[in-house]
């Protein structure tokens, strides 16, 4: 099932970042679930669609892809 978040955290170098979901959860997530982004060019607030894996185990986020970006301030 596809879910819809905004990246709230980013920690370079294989490390977990972090989407917020549209029920205010947080997911977390790692680079090589990203699909088709260079890491190097996602920031704080861009919105990404996911798939969730198992939830049992933890909210991890995999198939992560951009759906909009949003302008830095």
């Amino acid at each position: 099932m596809k879910a819809r978040g905004s990246i709230t955290q980013l920690i370079r170098n294989r490390r977990p970042g972090y989407i917020l979901d549209e029920d205010g959860r947080l997911v977390e997530f790692d680079e090589s679930s990203l699909q088709g982004l260079d890491p190097q060019d996602l920031i704080v607030g861009d919105w990404v669609e996911y798939e969730e894996l198992n939830p049992i185990e933890g909210r991890r986020a995999s198939r992560i892809r951009r759906l909009i970006q949003l302008a830095e301030e």
